[in-house]
């Protein structure tokens, strides 16, 4: 095997949960077949990616648990389908030094739009299930939760990158990150001992609820057709989480102002 290669796949370490120990393997193993399928851009992993989400949207929509176990099966497969092919996108634009404003643009907005549909199919098909329409606005509510702690993630790195900018404009011996050369982190070289620790540790991620892996719960919670348990766990966690997302966020951009107002007195 071609030591190099898979150096330059293994270009990004997660550190939740379900993609560190399931997606990220996976998806190194799909690289190692596809990498260089000069057809296969990031961009078009991406609308993969949407349309493995989208299939399994359709599938919930129209196919309700547990009359159609079949469809609801495939549901399940799509929504990981669409997960690993997310992860895939970003994976083949480091592996190709391929990185453009567009393709980062797109992957994000789609991100919020299709989960905001997923849940959205999720929280009808158990109003209709259950005959509780209030499934439905706390499968929203989850949604909107994740989509807001998205949008503080990206403002405040936003603004963390302006900060700097007037940083490198006040003192030249620091680097613009708008014109540095775009350095990857060599993949981890861990002896047997340190892979079992780092496992291990990986597993105690589970009850942070990341992004990524609310798709392992959203499918356990369709095959074992508990979508009511499912949208709470959601709700819960997707609420609490933003709560204290508002905190940090706050916190950081308190601390991009005390830094501008110390460069504006320099």
């Amino acid at each position: 095997m071609d030591q190099d290669r898979l150096r330059r796949i293994r270009n990004f370490q997660s550190t939740d949960w379900y993609p560190a120990l399931f997606i990220r393997p996976l998806s190194i193993l799909v690289m190692l077949v596809i990498a260089d399928w000069r057809f296969l851009t990031p961009n078009r992993l991406t609308t993969i990616a949407n349309l493995g989400k989208l299939g399994a949207c359709a599938l919930i929509l129209f196919y309700p648990v547990p009359d159609h176990l079949g469809p609801t099966i495939w549901a399940v497969v799509l929504l990981q389908v669409g997960i690993l092919f997310d992860h895939l996108d970003g994976t083949m634009a480091r592996y190709r030094r391929a990185f453009t404003r567009l393709g980062s643009f797109y992957d994000k907005v789609s991100d919020l739009v299709t989960w905001f549909l997923i849940m959205l199919a999720i929280g009808w098909a158990a109003s209709r299930q259950t005959g509780d329409p209030r499934l439905l606005v706390l499968a929203i509510a989850s949604s909107f939760a994740l989509d807001v702690m998205g949008y503080m993630k990206w403002l405040a790195t936003a603004e963390s990158e302006r900060l700097r900018w007037f940083e490198a404009r006040a003192d030249a011996a620091v680097i613009d990150r708008r014109t540095a050369p775009i350095v990857i982190a060599p993949p981890p070289a861990r002896t047997r001992a340190d892979w079992l620790r780092w496992f291990a540790r990986s597993w105690l991620q589970i009850i942070r609820f990341e992004e990524m892996d609310l798709f392992f719960w959203v499918g356990l919670g369709l095959l074992v057709n508990r979508l009511e348990w499912l949208i709470w766990l959601l709700f819960l966690t997707q609420t609490t989480i933003l709560l204290s997302m508002v905190y940090r966020r706050t916190r950081d951009i308190i601390r991009v102002d005390r830094r501008l107002r110390d460069l504006g007195d320099a």
